[in-house]
């Protein structure tokens, strides 16, 4: 069996979230100047501070002579090499603790239990006593455990919850979210009023229904500054005095953290500044991490008791659940996409099913017909019903495009079928369809085409603001000249019918806008002329074929409708 590659990182987490950088080169410099590969900005490192190689036996960091040292697991070295788990600082034994992993390519992000157990490697020796490290080890395996055992947003919210009010003993807990952007998003771009409940919990575990009683004015500083924002005692804290909320509520000690997706590679070669600005000159190698959202804890009676390893436990598991929850909410959003277009593609189906695949036979007419949505579901329909005296034929096109459009189109096509079936005047049809469309405000239009052939060629039509017929013979092509107005427009619109005779090998070709109006990569309409000059042609998918030709890789802005209706002649 082939061993599995492995892969060295370095992983920190900052106000911007948690990062990454990876060791894909042999040898990585570290230091302040902006040539460096891993550039910090922090003024006790070195310009060129340290050096990180692989070789064949591992990874080695080697200080190059810094003025105030390269620390490995709190320990000032020279050269050292490198184990996973091991946790470098440059500069200070108190600066940005950076921890080197390894882990195999097939599972690149380390494990939730091994981020976690990393912070208390990170924090200097002597402040616990073996007791106490055990107590934190085994609060740590347990945050570990719930937090994995979630695999919908609603168990890790209330998983962080609980272990966020177990460790900081608050009195209940809030994690509110932002509705998911469209695109990117900036600080600037989250409001309070866009927040809303993920949910509630109490220390007694009881499920809180609202958050109107928390400190907007905290979750508005933790929003805007980005980062974590805790009051220990608002009765001796001065950044509590002018907010409204925390006296009305009576709140003691708040916690205020925000929620961050995991920050976005830009640029492999280069870090960010460790202490969150950019580097002059340089591209840092990760943007921040979208907000999805801030976790909110207070009390009202006691005061916040949490010592330096504590607020670290905190934000730790903050940023692993961050981390799980942007996992579950992107899984939650791809079932829901993959449902809707599961949904979308059994409407298409619908739709398509609604126009007849196989087109009714006449003694004395042929039919050939097709429609093209521009999306997975189009707003244009057509359809032949046989008479008893004549071939009725309708070929529609509703305002707009998508699943609005096509419901609108699914109830005008069973309409006027009915309505044909038995056997109305055109022209009562066409008011029908306008009556329905403005009693109902549906905020939707549609422009259409009913026609009757009857066996000794007479053609009665009525144009709805469609684009005129084409009377097409075999030395001649012209419009059908008369013309309604758009149904659904005019509550008092009235249509008059019109009437043409057709000699045997003549030809009707009805179109939809989408047809003549569609345009190439240069943004040139196929246009009237071509469309003339493309009736000639026999077969309605050869029409189409050079419609498609023309417009090329650009995307079609409108559905495609052709109905190609010839008059054979009296039956002998």
């Amino acid at each position: 069996m082939t061993a599995a590659a492995r892969r060295a990182v370095l992983t920190y987490s900052n106000a911007e979230g948690a990062h990454t950088f990876s060791l894909d080169r042999l040898s990585v410099s570290i230091g302040r100047y902006p040539d460096q590969d891993l550039v910090l900005t922090d003024n006790f490192v070195s310009r060129r501070h340290a050096v990180l190689r692989q070789n064949a036996s591992g990874c080695e960091i080697e200080d190059l002579g810094s003025s105030h040292g390269t620390y490995l697991n709190g320990e000032r070295i020279r050269s050292a090499p490198l184990r996973s788990g091991d946790v470098l600082q440059f500069g200070s034994p108190g600066s940005m603790k950076l921890r080197f992993q390894i882990f195999d390519e097939d599972n690149p992000r380390p494990s939730l239990t091994d981020n976690l157990l990393s912070t208390l490697g990170q924090i200097s020796t002597g402040q616990l006593t073996p007791a106490q490290e055990m107590g934190q080890l085994n609060f740590l395996l347990d945050a570990a455990r719930r937090l994995n055992a979630g695999y919908a947003t609603r168990d890790i919210l209330h998983a962080l919850l609980q272990l966020s009010i177990q460790l900081t003993g608050v009195e209940r807990g809030f994690v509110l979210l932002f509705k998911p952007a469209a695109g990117p998003a900036t600080a600037h771009d989250h409001r309070l009023s866009d927040l809303h409940l993920g949910l509630g919990l109490s220390a007694a575990g009881e499920i809180l229904l609202e958050d109107s009683s928390v400190s907007r004015s905290a979750i508005g500083h933790a929003i805007d500054s980005s980062s974590k924002f805790t009051i220990s005692d608002t009765w001796s804290d001065a950044q509590s005095s002018p907010t409204d909320s925390i006296i009305a509520n009576s709140i003691r000690s708040i916690y205020c953290i925000p929620l961050r997706r995991r920050a976005v590679a830009a640029e492999p070669a280069r870090s960010p500044a460790l202490s969150g600005a950019h580097t002059p000159g340089k591209q840092s190698d990760q943007q921040p991490g979208q907000l999805l959202g801030v976790l909110y804890l207070d009390s009202r009676v006691s005061a916040g008791r949490l010592n330096s390893l504590d607020h670290e436990l905190l934000d730790t598991i903050s940023t692993e659940a961050a981390i799980l929850l942007d996992n579950a909410l992107l899984a939650e959003s791809e079932q829901k996409a993959r449902k809707a277009a599961e949904e979308l593609a059994i409407a298409a189906r619908i739709h398509a099913g609604l126009m007849l695949a196989t087109l009714p036979g006449s003694p004395y007419a042929a039919l050939q017909a097709r429609t093209v949505p521009c999306r997975e579901i189009g707003g244009d329909f057509y359809d032949a019903i046989v008479l008893p005296d004549a071939l009725g034929l309708v070929i529609a096109d509703v305002s707009g495009k998508g699943v609005p459009a096509s419901i609108v189109a699914a109830t005008l096509q069973g309409i006027i079928h009915a309505q044909m079936l038995t056997c109305q005047p055109l022209d009562q049809i066409a008011a029908l369809i306008n009556r329905f469309l403005c009693d109902r405000n549906v905020g939707k239009y549609a422009t259409l085409v009913l026609m009757k052939l009857h066996p000794t060629g007479r053609l009665e039509y009525i144009n709805c603001g469609h684009i005129p017929p084409l009377r097409v013979s075999q030395t001649d092509s012209e419009p059908l000249p008369e013309a309604n107005l758009i149904v659904g427009l005019l509550p008092q619109a009235t249509y008059s019918l019109a009437e043409t005779h057709l000699a045997p090998g003549e030809r009707i070709l009805l179109a939809t806008d989408g047809i003549p109006e569609a345009v190439n990569a240069s943004e040139e309409e196929f246009g009237q002329e071509r469309f003339l000059a493309a009736a000639y042609l026999e077969r309605i998918d050869a029409i189409l074929d050079r419609v498609a030709e023309f417009q090329g890789d650009y995307p079609a802005q409108d559905d495609w409708t052709l109905v190609d209706l010839r008059y054979l002649g009296l039956p002998n």
